[in-house]
């Protein structure tokens, strides 16, 4: 059975299209190091580098190459082979083809001194493409032939070549399993102007498909060469830099860890300093900010979106320190006048922290979480998914932890009433999302966690906030 899960697995690769496979890779590659990302990148382009490049150069290069290394043969031909035979056909003083003992000197000349040095047949034409002489058949001296291209262009007074059957240069001749390529070359004899005779050699390639192959292969050596120079420059290159972000990077981790204890050590300055102004609601903050991040963490919030809602938490009741005295411990119902300073509180706390920069996103939710979702409550009168998200989750743990917390003019309720009380409210003073996942983290024990060395009672609470008698049942 688990054989045979695996090859459906394998299989199931082996189906994925590239670009899935290449994602794949990439995926794979992200969990190890830069420089591990940078070798294997460099190597897979490499080596299309390489293979394309020394494909294209090859293909480019290939032309050129054959037509200097036949150029050099035909070179060889005239100065080894045409100018000796020049001199024999000078000494013999007449171009009538060979016969009888004229044949056979011209011949064992030609068997003992050129085919020797790597030719496989000798031609010799007069300029009216008689043949003189041949040196592997001597039935068709005498004759005359229609002349090639190659011919016909010796006896315009140039040196060409032809390679035999150029789209497949194998064959097999009397010679064995080789291919062959002609040389023409005019010749002039002394004392006489223009071409009297054309010299034919018929020579083995495959020394010259040799060195063109060589060439090839020294083009792909020397692009894989400085591929793999260019690799170990920049490898050294990476490497440094490398060594030096990662150095960069871990202070940077340290300072950013020390900026971010600096915060917090702020905040909770912040927060005792609230406590020591306000001891009736001391520690609500610091509660209101773990209770908030268990409840965004049912919502998929990224960590910067709940970093800022903790810290608006923190900092919520921020304006209290501007707050009269009489209106943070008053054990009764607010006058209309003490109300008016009540609602004016999250626009002050958003004034302080405002210009602050880590603290701007915390602001708007200092600044609205007041608002109702039925657009009932202060200071914008916002409704609905005008409230910022962090707003309408924080207005419902604020609300739960006033509940369930001591004031100076009530006790505290318990847990139950609290969560009654939220889930009546769901769609007119809360968000209905931010209440259900409140619900999710109480069904998943996170909120009683919070408070569980709170004492809590069974009273009947109604949070509705309409009115100064009831504004501080939300923790103003």
């Amino acid at each position: 059975m688990k054989g045979s899960r695996k090859s459906n697995l394998l299989a199931a690769q082996s189906r994925l299209p590239p670009v899935a496979i290449v994602r794949r890779l990439w995926r794979w590659l992200a969990g190890y190091t830069f420089i591990w990302q940078f070798a294997t990148v460099f190597a897979v382009v490499s080596l299309f580098v390489v293979a394309f490049t020394g494909f294209g150069l090859s293909r480019f290069l290939t032309e050129s190459i054959k037509d200097g290394e036949i150029d050099d043969a035909v070179a060889e031909v005239r100065q080894h082979v045409a100018t000796p035979v020049a001199g024999r056909l000078a000494e013999q003083g007449s171009l009538t083809p060979m016969t009888g003992d004229q044949y056979a000197e011209f011949n064992a000349f030609v068997q003992e001194d050129i085919i020797p040095s790597g030719r496989s047949r000798l031609r010799l034409w007069r300029w009216d493409t008689v043949l003189l002489y041949s040196s592997d058949s001597s039935a068709e001296i005498g004759q005359e032939f229609p002349a090639s291209d190659e011919l016909d262009a010796a006896r315009q007074g140039r040196a060409v070549s032809r390679v035999d059957d150029a789209a497949d240069l194998v064959g097999t001749t009397a010679y064995g399993a080789q291919s062959f390529f002609h040389v023409f070359v005019p010749l002039t004899l002394d004392g006489s102007s223009g071409v009297q005779a054309v010299l034919e050699v018929e020579q083995p390639y495959l020394p010259v498909h040799d060195r063109i192959q060589r060439a090839e292969t020294a083009i792909y050596v020397g692009v894989a060469g400085a591929m793999g120079f260019l690799y170990a420059v920049l490898s050294t290159v990476v490497m440094r830099g490398s060594r030096t972000v990662s150095r960069q990077r871990r202070q940077l981790v340290l300072h950013t860890q020390q900026l971010k204890r600096s915060h917090d050590s702020l905040l909770q300055m912040l927060c005792a300093a609230l406590d020591l102004r306000d001891q009736a609601t001391k520690g609500h903050s610091l509660r209101v900010a773990r209770l908030v991040v268990a409840v965004a963490e049912q919502m998929d919030l990224t960590e910067d979106e709940m970093a800022h809602l903790e810290q608006a938490a923190m900092l919520h009741d921020l304006s209290k320190i501007g707050l009269p005295d009489v209106v943070l411990g008053k054990a009764g119902p607010l006058d209309e006048d003490e109300w008016e300073e009540i609602q004016k509180h999250p626009e002050m706390a958003y004034q302080i922290v405002r210009d602050i920069p880590f603290l701007q996103r915390a602001g708007e939710i200092i600044l609205h979480h007041h608002e109702r979702f039925d657009g009932g409550g202060y200071p914008r009168g916002l409704m609905g998914e005008e409230i910022p998200l962090g707003a309408r989750i924080f207005a419902v743990v604020d609300a739960y932890d006033a509940m369930t917390s001591d004031r100076s003019y009530r006790r505290a309720g318990s847990h139950a009433s609290a969560v009654r009380e939220i889930k009546r409210n769901s769609g007119t003073q809360f968000d209905p999302r931010a209440v259900e996942a409140f619900l999710e983290a109480n069904r998943k024990g996170l909120i009683r966690d919070q408070t569980a060395a709170k004492n809590n009672r069974e009273p009947a609470l109604q949070l509705v906030t309409t009115g100064p008698a009831q504004a501080e049942e939300s923790d103003a």
